[in-house]
């Protein structure tokens, strides 16, 4: 039996009574959960982008495991994001999909987004999508997050350091926004170079 916690990316239509979760775990990494769907009203209905608690054993001579009991995370806000956060976190949600592999266990990278989850519902945060960029890159070992904290602008440096990437270093230089951008720019290529990424749609839902 295996019991986890995980981030819901992406529900895949099985049956009309059925769906296949695929989920990213703290202690699995990527795995694939099958799932019956609530008809009832008021129970609980998985959806892409929610954080869970749940027991699954694994179907014989596959990768595939079976719910058996699921419910929300209680350590993680259980508020959906609106608005540009909902693009935020659609941004998110589509880089994890597009560059994680199957059965890879990053727990620090769980624990970070779930962090910036509850900070971005929360309105802890700016939206900005370099943060979510630079969490996922910097987790899976893309990112320059060293030229990152030197280049960007001093909000996206404080948020980061929030999140636990990089640190304050007192000879940096302000810089501006549009810089930013920039950063953004090279770290985005550079993140969909690495894992054969040719477009990232999601990014067209952010405000420019």
């Amino acid at each position: 039996m295996l019991k986890d916690k995980g981030l819901v990316l992406r529900v895949i239509p099985y049956s009309d009574s059925a769906r296949i979760y695929q989920c990213f775990t703290l202690d699995n990494g990527l795995i694939s959960l099958f799932g019956r769907v609530a008809k009832s009203k008021g129970v609980m209905r998985l959806q892409t982008g929610s954080f869970i608690v749940f027991s699954a054993k694994q179907k014989p001579n596959t990768s595939l495991y079976t719910l058996t009991d699921v419910g929300w995370d209680p350590s993680v806000p259980t508020d959906r994001p609106n608005g540009q956060e909902s693009a935020l976190w659609m941004f998110t949600l589509e880089l994890m999909q597009k560059s994680l592999k199957e059965q890879l266990a990053i727990p620090q990278l769980f624990h970070r987004l779930a962090a910036y989850y509850a900070y971005l519902t929360q309105g802890e945060l700016s939206l900005n999508p370099l943060i979510p960029l630079v969490i996922v890159s910097h987790d899976l070992g893309v990112c320059d997050s060293q030229m990152v904290i030197k280049m960007a602008d001093d909000s996206s440096v404080s948020q980061l350091i929030k999140l636990g990437i990089g640190e304050v270093d007192s000879s940096r230089k302000k810089t501006d926004s549009f810089q930013s951008k920039d950063v953004f720019n090279v770290e985005l290529e550079r993140f969909q170079q690495h894992f054969g990424i040719t477009q990232v749609e999601s990014i067209y839902l952010l405000d420019s």
